[in-house]
This record gives structure tokens, sequence and C-alpha cells, in this order.
């Protein structure tokens, strides 16, 4: 299965904020919703990779005190 650790909502975030604040700086409006959803991707891909990182480092304490794969 594969697993979403967060890098490409991160790539996502920064691309629409890249977006945001280059090409549609005509557009106020648009500009501020592809900043806002930039900003938005950002952040929840920390979270999300915060969260991957803790579910493997207790994976690997649970290996680690049980001796089994």
């Amino acid at each position: 299965m594969y697993k979403i650790n967060g890098t490409p909502l991160l790539v996502i975030g920064m691309m629409l904020t890249a977006l945001g604040s280059t090409i549609l700086s005509d557009h106020t409006f648009l500009q501020y919703i592809a900043l806002f959803l930039g900003l938005i991707f950002s952040i929840f891909s920390v979270f999300l990779s915060d969260k991957v990182k803790k579910a493997e480092m207790e994976k690997a304490k649970i290996h680690l005190t049980t001796g089994k794969n």
C-alpha cells in the first residue's frame, strides 16, 4: 500500500504559492485564493509528515521490544 508522506502536498503548496505570487498578481481574488490554498497545503504536509514519522518510530520501537518482524 502506498503511504502518503507529505512531500507531494508540500510541492503542491509551493506551486500554488508561486503561482499566486507571480502569474495571478493581476487578479487579486484568485491570487489570495492560491496563496491561501498553498499555505494550507504546506501546513498540512508538515503535520502529515510528522504523523508518518511518529508512526514509523512507534513501529520501530515495537519491533525492538518484541524482536519480531
